[in-house]
């Protein structure tokens, strides 16, 4: 009998670590989740463009990606458009257009039972699957999109938002998250 109950404890000990380790598996796996949109030039689905328009007016967006809040993708796009009016040689920028388009999108998957319906080929009803209940998940993102002016001087128009464009780096800057530098060798 005393073979048995040691073996028994060494038993309950092994599956305790097992399942200590499956826990701290799941704790990592939890603080792993997905994290907000990075500074970065837009290369598929999130971060930062420009394009030229007439009359010296840039458009500037910024898609973030489903953890990525409101309030990120505005600050990412005004700091990218300061950039720019950096690039450009100019000191300020006017803000003609602001829009913020709120972009959701609703997925509906069915969960189907093990087995078929049908009662096979000699009765009536033929195999087939069918669902048993439809789950539904919605991913909302936000595209902030700004139309500027670069200029130095006096602004070419009056009526409309002026930023200084080191101002707004300067205050937007300790909000900035970048991709981490590829190291080179």
């Amino acid at each position: 009998m005393p073979v048995a109950r040691a073996g028994r404890r060494d038993y309950l000990a092994a599956m305790a670590k097992i399942a200590g380790i499956l826990l701290l598996a799941v704790l990592l796996a939890a603080c792993a989740g997905p994290k907000p949109s990075l500074y970065a030039p837009k290369e598929s689905r999130d971060g930062y463009a420009e394009e030229s328009l007439p009359k010296g007016l840039y458009r500037v967006t910024f898609q973030g990606n489903r953890v990525t809040s409101r309030e990120r993708a505005e600050n990412y796009a005004l700091y990218r458009a300061a950039e720019l009016t950096l690039e450009k040689g100019a000191e300020t920028f006017i803000v003609h257009d602001k829009l913020t388009e709120r972009l959701t999108r609703v997925t509906r998957e069915r969960a189907y039972p093990w087995g078929y319906s049908g009662f096979g080929r000699y009765h009536r009803r033929p195999y087939s699957y069918r669902a048993t209940s439809v789950y539904e998940s919605e991913t909302t993102t936000f595209l902030a999109q700004l139309t500027i002016e670069p200029y130095s001087g006096a602004p070419p128009q009056e009526g409309f938002q002026s930023h200084e464009a080191r101002a707004v780096i300067r205050r937007l800057e300790p909000q900035i998250a970048r991709p981490p530098a590829e190291e080179t060798p």
